[in-house]
């Protein structure tokens, strides 16, 4: 049972911002209520400490240095031979070519003295002395010219190599696959940043449980357990996969997938529980850590409070584009990269002359631009919209006025394994749906006969699939019953993520109790979901100071 001096403590680390995530904001509410003293760790924006509450839960933005992330921008890994001769840092290259054209422009300084000197009558013997000099000194300059650009080009290459990712040599890519936290710190130095300012904030906060969302936390959860034993304290690791780590392609960071699969695969076997998003998933997480226990299956659902009722409450996204009844509107709410296959439904647009795109994004920036561009550069430019993010409690009500919701992912054995967040969205705003063939969305698609499927990459295939749901959309949208939405909501996944607490602290809190006496609360005000607001670290707990004695002590 629980402890009588504190509430049962939850801590989740999560390596973003906090917003936008609606998964973990969930998850921290709905702890909340449940009676978990419960503290959501993110990224800060600012780099220093934030805080906040969220429901009953407090959201915590660690303050972050980013020295390692800093220091490998501009001290690139030195490759082979190139990397011998290279510029040790981005500072270094820089100063050195700055001195250099210093020195180059200098010498027309010199031979303007030289000038002089003959003029003002200097003798025949000290005038050759100084055109001998003079020519010395531009021979001296422009070798060392050619020295410093051979360093500096050398650099250039070995950082645009190091932009790619990939460690630098043959046994530091063993070394990351054999989980070597050296050589994974040193391919992606982010996770040193993250061990250093969250694993410093799992130590202050001392939880009884704590909550790594995704792989890059997953060691920092498990350090700081280690530690909180050492000091005399237990700690249970619940470790929630987001993504399947081990089919995760990011062409702009060839490192990320290897370095994080090898993390997972080290610590996975030190966590208490596994939970994850998808069921997918967790048969892959048994299939590649030979786990004993199937993880526990957390969706990340809309709640039940923000279904909307069939075409919105209000004018939602069709009227804030402007657009009749007649219009096809379709929506896309969330990430957008490459991988996404968005450009296949911008193709499809000069097909589909009555139909529109909108994409709601938190930057227009990147590959959205680049949406952008080629809209305009197919002529469709007026049927291309870019609209800000809703706040995820809007989210399903404000795009139910769609005609059809869009999933375009292309084929990645993470894509197809995943049924997207934005999917169980599309649900909750009762919309059709338009998907691309890939094995898990495809599927449940054909399963709930709520949309139709097209080929990846397909464009008049996806053509045909929008000309198909906006020609019968309430046969497509009848399916989305009370009973079926009720069967799709996040009230529907909680209970078992709280169980899995539970059972792996064997505590047990009580919903919406007090926290122990003598913490400090700032107020005494009731909060959103049932618990109270959260406040800094309870007294009555031990000083982290003392805990942190303790541990350096062993």
């Amino acid at each position: 049972m629980t402890p009588s001096d504190h509430k049962p403590r939850v801590v989740m680390l999560v390596g973003n911002f906090v917003e936008g995530d609606s998964r973990v904001q969930k998850e921290a509410r709905y702890a909340a209520a449940a009676g978990w003293d419960t503290y959501l760790v993110g990224r800060s924006p600012s780099g220093r400490r934030e805080e906040y509450a969220l429901g009953g839960a407090t959201v915590v933005r660690a303050a972050e240095t980013m020295t390692a992330t800093r220091y490998r921008a501009s001290h690139p890994h030195r490759r082979g031979v190139r990397g011998l001769v290279a510029y040790r840092s981005a500072e270094l290259s820089r100063t050195r070519h700055q001195r250099q054209r210093l020195r180059q422009r200098d010498l027309g300084a010199d031979r303007e003295l030289l000038a002089r000197r003959v003029t003002d009558g200097a003798g025949a013997l000290e005038a050759l002395g100084t055109r001998l000099v003079l020519r010395l000194r531009v021979l001296s300059v422009r070798l060392r010219g050619r020295w410093v650009a051979v360093r500096k080009q050398a650099f250039d290459r070995n950082y645009a190599a190091a932009a790619g990712g990939g460690p630098s040599s043959a046994l530091e890519r063993l070394l990351v696959r054999r989980g070597s936290e050296a050589a994974a710190w040193a391919a992606q130095p982010r996770l040193a940043d993250f061990e250093d300012s969250f694993g410093r904030m799992a130590d202050e906060l001392m939880p009884d449980v704590l909550h790594a969302n995704d792989a890059e936390m997953l060691g920092v959860a498990v350090r700081a357990a280690v530690r909180a034993r050492v000091a005399g304290r237990r700690v249970a690791v619940v470790y929630d996969s987001h993504e399947y780590t081990a089919g995760d392609i990011r062409p702009e960071d060839v490192t990320w997938a290897p370095v994080i699969t090898a993390q997972e695969a080290k610590y996975i076997p030190m966590a208490d529980a596994v939970v994850t998003a998808v069921d997918n998933f967790a048969d892959k997480l048994v299939e590649h850590h030979g786990l004993a226990v199937r993880p526990t299956v957390v969706r990340n659902m809309p709640e039940a409070a923000t279904f909307s009722v069939p075409g919105g409450r209000g004018p939602g996204v069709r009227g804030r584009l402007g657009l009749g009844p007649e219009a096809t509107l379709l929506v896309y709410p969330g990430s957008v990269t490459p991988i996404r296959g968005l450009d296949t439904a911008v193709r499809a647009l000069p097909q589909l002359p009555e139909a529109h795109l909108a994409l709601l994004v938190g930057s227009r920036a990147g590959h959205v631009a680049e949406l952008a561009e080629l809209a305009a550069r197919l002529g469709v430019a007026e049927q291309f919209h870019v609209l800000d993010y809703v706040p995820v409690e809007e989210l399903t009500d404000f795009i139910a006025s769609a005609t059809a919701g869009v999933d375009t992912l292309r084929r990645i054995p993470t894509q197809e394994l995943t049924i997207t967040t934005k999917y169980w969205s599309y649900i909750g705003a009762r919309l059709p749906v338009v998907v691309s063939d890939v094995k898990a969305a495809g599927e449940l698609t054909r399963r709930l006969r709520n949309g139709e499927v097209f080929e990846v990459d397909d464009v008049d295939g996806l053509a045909r699939a929008v000309r198909k749901v906006a020609a019968d959309r309430e046969r497509y949208a009848a399916v989305y019953t009370d009973e079926m939405l009720a069967a799709h909501s996040w009230e529907g996944q909680v209970p078992a993520l709280l169980e899995v607490y539970e059972r792996v602290s064997g505590l047990r809190p009580e919903p919406g109790g007090a926290r122990s006496e003598g913490s400090d609360d700032g107020d005494d005000s009731e909060a959103d979901e049932g618990g109270e607001s959260g406040g800094r670290v309870p007294t009555s707990r031990p000083d982290p100071a003392e805990a942190a004695e303790s541990v350096a002590r062993g």
